[in-house]
């Protein structure tokens, strides 16, 4: 669930206090909002595109998706979520897609919007990127030309946001053929189709699809995966955020980390990660 917050929570310093958040006078607004600076230029057309393509996969799984942005130094992380539990006794597991982008200029922002009105100032954004673009061809514009990339000015509170990815502390458990992603996402989207009645409710359709994307891959032949549950949405994910590119064949690492009571997983992927939490444990 994702609730609207005019405030703009800044990213937490290492004692716990919170930084202020640096803010840019935003012209087509007329105030002054948080901001990201971006590669300018045809570089800079592909990078908003490509951010903006990973916003529409997101809206696709929910139409009221949030997405978090934290940006350390010259990296963005840009997380979505896929599945998260229903209420406090829901055993389902958080499954978050990552996306990670290089920015022209350092940041410490930590912020979480609504991914359509983050969706609309990218394509504000990519037409100026495209004209950047075009002067760079004529040799008219700036040789490093930026782009301003401002924030939505009301941020929500996800649930799912509430706890980061430890840093440290991640080992390897093994690697998966990508043809058992694929294999587990069409099974899955059997599942949910046979499973559901005619003309579902939200609430039913919210409760089947938690119950199947909950359910563990079927990964019993691979001795690095005995007792560690990965799953099925975690395979879900990986496709909707199109983290697999087509014709890709191989493996894809999986790790795990303890944070407290919470068990996380990783799965790298060509085109970003997956992460999947589940506290007290549960994962392995």
């Amino acid at each position: 669930m994702s609730t609207p917050s005019e405030k703009n929570p800044a990213p937490a310093a290492e004692d716990g206090t919170r930084a202020p958040i640096e803010l840019k006078y935003n012209p087509h607004e007329g105030v002054e909002e948080p901001y990201l600076i971006l590669p300018g230029g045809a570089h800079g057309a592909a990078v908003v595109k490509d951010l903006a393509t990973y916003i529409s996969r997101a809206l696709a799984v929910n139409p009221d998706a949030a997405i978090r942005l934290t940006a350390r130094g010259r990296v963005l992380a840009v997380f979505a979520c896929s599945l998260e539990p229903e209420d406090a006794s829901s055993a389902a597991p958080v499954i978050m897609g990552m996306r990670a982008l290089h920015l022209a200029a350092e940041s410490a922002l930590d912020m979480t919007v609504r991914a359509q009105a983050l969706q609309e100032r990218l394509a504000r954004l990519q037409k100026q990127a495209e004209q950047q673009g075009a002067e760079q061809q004529n040799a008219e514009g700036q040789q490093n030309p930026e782009l301003v990339l401002y924030m939505p000015p009301v941020t929500v509170n996800a649930g799912w946001t509430g706890k980061a990815a430890p840093v440290r502390g991640w080992s390897e458990v093994g690697t998966v053929p990508v043809e058992e992603f694929a294999r587990a996402t069409a099974e899955g989207l059997e599942a949910v189709d046979r499973a559901l009645p005619e003309n579902p409710g939200a609430a039913v359709l919210t409760t089947v699809r938690s119950r199947i994307w909950s359910s563990p891959m079927v990964l019993e032949y691979l001795p690095a995966f005995d007792g560690v549950q990965v799953p099925t949405g975690a395979a879900f994910a990986l496709r909707v955020y199109g983290f697999i590119p087509e014709g890709f064949t191989g493996e894809l690492p999986v790790f795990a980390a303890r944070a407290g009571s919470d068990e996380w997983l990783r799965i790298v992927a060509p085109a970003g990660m997956v992460l999947v939490r589940r506290g007290s444990g549960s994962l392995i």
